[in-house]
């Protein structure tokens, strides 16, 4: 059975309030994306003991630092050399907190596909280095924003790449985000299943001819978590899922955010909409029989 978790700067950059929030909903695991308005890459040994000291208070595992591992241009090699030390430093901190999982992506997207995969397998090669010493295991989450910006994109690097140490992070409420409009349940769940690691939870919905997205409270959208909560527990995945809420009640957060999402900002009204989706996760959950 899958255990749940959310990405913590998903309710408040307040580490506390946020495992405080995650507990009562049942949750054992807490996702790192920005704490105390600061990526993690950035955090200093001692705040990472003060992380650690908040976990045990609260109970709560870490599955998974989602850091911007190769959210960077794909051509820049000072980019590249940059975002392996950014990769290290992930890989070490998870480590630390029991983890094996980092989160990564493909380059930002820049000109066609089929001319940059090339060099993008060729990056991610070089990778491998770091994730062996390490340990660690690159979980690439296909982003409307980068070059493999589906699970067919997605499918093809993770093919030529062949490779232990770089997996797949399933985030189908990004499939109702980007423009080509691929199901995400059964479709890209059945494509990527081979490689899923890690899996997100965030629901959208497609709004007009315009295709401009927004997220909505689980359930409610477009995704079918009905039935891939169902289809998870059926295939036997073990790993975690975390939520990513990303719906906010006052207004939609900016596609600059989305982007690079972090800090304050990016947090605002974060905590309203996540109860919420909590809310609503425990309800579908009990529904499938999954929890008391």
């Amino acid at each position: 059975m899958f255990r749940r978790a959310v990405i913590t700067d998903e309710i408040s950059q307040d580490l506390d309030r946020a495992l405080a929030v995650a507990r009562r909903f049942g949750l054992e695991g807490a996702e790192l994306r920005s704490v105390w308005d600061r990526n993690p890459q950035e955090l200093a040994d001692d705040e990472l003991d003060r992380i650690e000291a908040l976990l045990k208070k609260h109970g709560m595992m870490m599955p998974c630092v989602a850091a911007p591992v190769f959210k960077c241009q794909l051509h820049s090699e000072s980019d590249y050399a940059a975002h392996l030390a950014i990769l290290r430093r992930c890989a070490a901190m998870a480590k630390r907190f029991g983890s094996r999982l980092v989160r990564g992506f493909t380059f930002w997207a820049s000109g066609d596909f089929e001319d940059s995969l090339p060099l993008i397998v060729e990056r991610l090669r070089g990778a491998e280095s770091v994730l062996r010493e390490t340990g660690a295991v690159l979980v690439l989450e296909y982003d409307p924003a980068t070059s493999a910006s589906t699970t067919q994109k997605l499918e093809r690097v993770l093919s030529q790449v062949a490779s232990e140490h770089i997996q797949a992070l399933f985030d189908p409420g990004n499939n109702i985000y980007d423009s080509e409009g691929e199901a995400p349940v059964p479709d890209g769940y059945e494509r990527l299943k081979p490689w899923i690691k890690h899996v997100h939870v965030k629901d959208v919905v497609r709004q007009g001819a315009s295709g401009k997205s927004e997220a909505v409270v689980v359930g409610q959208g477009e995704v079918g978590f009905l039935e891939l909560f169902a289809a998870l527990a059926a295939d036997g995945y073990d790993g975690w899922a975390s939520l990513e809420t990303h719906y906010r009640k006052a207004a939609a957060i900016s596609d600059a955010l989305l982007h690079r999402p972090a800090g304050s900002a990016f947090s605002e009204g974060g905590e309203e909409a996540s109860i919420e989706c909590l809310t609503a996760w425990n309800d579908i959950m009990r529904e499938l029989g999954l929890m008391a």
